[in-house]
């Protein structure tokens, strides 16, 4: 599954022994069922990018409708 990492950057070996790069505001692809995976979401850190594509959506959406409003 595919997240938006917002975190410190650093490195991770997960359990598999696949190494991944983690990079503040970048994209990266993770198992969602693995346990690093769901500690990163509890802190806050992970964001499934379906998650973030649409709150952009709806913040430019909301903002449209505000515009023609005025």
């Amino acid at each position: 599954m595919k997240y938006l990492y917002e975190g410190p950057n650093s490195g991770v070996t997960l359990q598999d022994g696949t190494e991944v790069l983690l990079w503040n505001g970048k994209e990266v692809e993770l198992p969602a069922d693995n346990e690093y995976v769901k500690t990163l979401m509890a802190l806050g850190y992970l964001k499934p990018l379906q998650e973030t594509q649409e709150t952009k959506e709806t913040k430019k959406t909301k903002k449209e409708v505000a515009e023609n409003a005025s």
